[in-house]
C-alpha cells in the first residue's frame, strides 16, 4: 500500500508541473517588434544626458518614433508628434523619441534637429550604435510604434503619422 501511495503522489506532482509548464509557455507573451508582442526593452542615453529605459515608461502609453535629421517625412511630423506628447502627457501618454543616430551623416545635424524642434520637452534618446534599429529590424524612416500601458506593441506605422492620426490610433486606450 505505501508503494502505491507513493506512485500516485509522483504521478500527480507530475501532472502539476506538466500542467504549469504548459500554461505557463502558453500564457507567456512573445517579445517581438509585431503588433500584439511584448516590445522589447532598451536602455538609451537621452539628449538631456540621462540614460532612459522603455520600461521605465510602463503603465503609460508610449508613441515611440524612431527618425533621422535628413528625413524628410521626419521633419514632417516631429512638430506634431511635440504637440501630441504636450496634449496627451497629463492622460499618461508619452511621446519617446530616438534619433537613429548611426543612420546621421553628422552628430551636428541630429542635434541642432533636436533643438529646432524642442524634442528636450520629451524624452529625446540616442540610438548611438545601432541597437534598437537593430532589435526593431528598422527597415524604414521614420517608423513609430503605439505601446499599450501594459508594455504590449499595439501598433506598428512605417511612414508620417500626423497629429489626428495619432489620435485615432491610442482614442481606445486613454
Amino acid at each position: 500500500m505505501n508503494k502505491k501511495f507513493i506512485t500516485s503522489m509522483v504521478l500527480v506532482a507530475a501532472i502539476i508541473i506538466i500542467s504549469y509548464v504548459i500554461f505557463t509557455n502558453i500564457s507567456a507573451q512573445e517579445v517581438g517588434t509585431q503588433e500584439g508582442d511584448a516590445a522589447a526593452d532598451f536602455t538609451l542615453p537621452s539628449y538631456n544626458g540621462e540614460e532612459r529605459s522603455l520600461s521605465s515608461y510602463e503603465g503609460n502609453i508610449v508613441i515611440m518614433n524612431m527618425w533621422a535629421s535628413w528625413c524628410e517625412p521626419c521633419t514632417e511630423e516631429i512638430p506634431e508628434l511635440m504637440e501630441f506628447h504636450e496634449q496627451y502627457e497629463e492622460q499618461g501618454v508619452v511621446v519617446l523619441t530616438i534619433n537613429m543616430n548611426s543612420f546621421e551623416r553628422k552628430q551636428e545635424h541630429a542635434e541642432k534637429f533636436v533643438e529646432q524642434f524642442d524634442m528636450r520637452q520629451t524624452p529625446a534618446l540616442i540610438d548611438e550604435e545601432g541597437e534598437v534599429a537593430d532589435l526593431y529590424n528598422l527597415q524604414y524612416l521614420p517608423t513609430t510604434y503605439i505601446i499599450t500601458r501594459d508594455g504590449t506593441i499595439a501598433e506598428k506605422i512605417a511612414g508620417e503619422i500626423d497629429f489626428k492620426q495619432l489620435e485615432e490610433k491610442v482614442a481606445d486606450q486613454l
